[in-house]
């Protein structure tokens, strides 16, 4: 299943936006592109201990 969004350029659009804004506004856009960029992270696959 394929999508059209690249993380890290979500994260770069949305650090754009904060460069922008000011406040709460400039804040609430930093955060976006901080959970962008942890979307954009390799994370290892989660195993139960109970599975080891």
């Amino acid at each position: 299943m394929g999508n059209d969004f690249d993380p890290q350029k979500q994260a770069e659009a949305a650090l754009k936006e904060a460069v922008n804004a000011d406040g709460f506004e400039r804040q609430r856009w930093i955060r976006v592109a901080q959970a962008w960029l942890e979307l954009a992270r390799p994370h290892p696959r989660y195993t139960s201990p109970a599975a080891r």
